[in-house]
């Protein structure tokens, strides 16, 4: 019996070893080598249509949705596919879009408001005209997710993003709807180099940098692209650009050459003699205008900043751009708490600007506005702002820092 017994604990000590040795042996994952150096590559099927139309009636739908094969990586593993769309098929770096929503999973829903975003992306910010059907490449690209358990815990091992072949349909984009700018965020203009001043820097708001108005009217799209209009005295004098983005002077620029305005090219912009303009510009067609007018708007001596963060009584000055025909104010000024407040001339309220809201402390109107006179309240968070007031049209910006 001792001697069987023994036996038999002998045999259970080798299953219990062999079993271990075989649960090891189990846990051990072997990373497909191309999947690490990311050439490894995963079929997209083809869609069920290869034509479609878009629509703003449709816009919150999926147009399709886009299956694939799970990239072989040796394991199994959650992964999060986004779709890229290209006008070609090699897509070389900047000669795509990626569309904002991410996937879990084989099927892909391909929203309709995101590939015509992208569709317009990639014609530069404004579709043709007539819009057209236009051949479409698009592809997924794998990224293992954070869920996926290890054998990725071990840091030495790298799985790269992985993409897979294209396949071409035709799409038929749709123009983007207006809004007004309470719905969506202008993305602003700015004349620079008024006065011989060309800082370009956030330093330079009010100053240097002087933004054009905003419209009342369905004039935004979801991009905040628009149109923008700025009226002020110009001199013969003064050479001057108008740029989008703070600081870059390489994109989304306009100049001149020989008596026409380009986009992203030419000189400095000059008017033929001293006098009010009115600037128009469409950045969603790309389009520019300066036109001489007959103005003769109100001057002030002085503009202020009042409200409940001062109690209001003093005035916080706002500066003048310009000593002669000025219209522009701008000041920069904390406020430590949400305060109501508004914008007035010569320490008196005989002309001050207010929201177009019927609500004092709107907020629709904090960030911006085209105000009316004797308006309600602005409402500002707690901040850094720089504050400025064209005086001719009533537009104000609180650019927060």
């Amino acid at each position: 019996m001792n001697k069987m017994k023994k036996t038999n604990i002998l045999i259970l000590i080798l299953i219990s070893v062999f079993g271990l040795v075989s649960c090891n042996t189990d846990e051990v994952v072997k990373i497909n080598s191309k999947a690490e150096d990311g050439s490894l590559t995963f079929k997209l099927n083809q869609t069920r249509y290869l034509s479609y139309e878009l629509a703003d009636s449709i816009s919150t739908l999926n147009m399709d949705a886009l299956t694939c094969e799970q990239p072989d990586y040796g394991f199994t593993a959650a992964v999060n596919y986004t779709t890229q769309v290209s006008f070609g098929d090699t897509f070389a770096a900047g000669t795509y879009q990626s569309l904002p929503s991410t996937v879990n999973g084989e099927k892909v829903g391909i929203n309709v408001k995101e590939m015509d975003k992208a569709i317009i992306a990639l014609y530069g910010g404004s579709l043709p005209s007539p819009v057209v059907k236009k051949d479409i490449y698009i592809r997924l690209k794998a990224i293992i997710s954070s869920a996926t358990p290890s054998p990725l815990n071990d840091t030495t091992l790298l799985v790269q993003p992985l993409y897979s072949n294209s396949i071409k349909i035709k799409v038929l984009p749709y123009v983007l709807p207006l809004f007004p700018y309470t719905e969506v965020e202008p993305k602003l203009w700015y004349i620079i180099g008024l006065g011989g001043h060309w800082d370009n820097s956030v330093a330079g708001l009010g100053s240097s940098l002087i933004p054009l108005s905003i419209q009342n009217g369905k004039k935004y799209n979801l991009n905040g692209d628009g149109e923008f209009v700025y009226t002020g005295y110009f001199k013969a004098s003064d050479g001057f650009k108008i740029l989008k983005n703070i600081t870059d002077w390489g994109n989304d620029v306009w100049g001149m050459t020989n008596g026409s305005y380009v986009y992203n090219g030419g000189g400095n912009i000059s008017v033929p003699s001293d006098g009010y303009y009115t600037i128009t510009l469409n950045s969603i067609d790309k389009t520019i205008k300066i036109d001489p007018v007959t103005k003769s708007p109100a001057t002030y001596t002085a503009i202020g900043l009042i409200g409940a963060f001062n109690s209001w009584g003093g005035d916080v000055a706002l500066t003048a751009n310009d000593g002669a025909s000025n219209h522009i104010w701008y000041t920069t000024y904390t406020l430590t708490a949400e305060s109501q407040c508004k914008l007035r001339a010569d320490a008196g309220w005989t002309n001050n600007w207010g929201t177009p809201s019927a609500n004092d402390g709107d907020p629709l109107y904090s960030k911006m506005g085209v105000s009316v006179m004797g308006g309600k309240n602005m409402v500002e968070t707690a901040g850094t702002y720089t504050i400025i007031l064209n005086d001719i049209d009533g537009v104000y910006y609180f650019i927060k820092k």
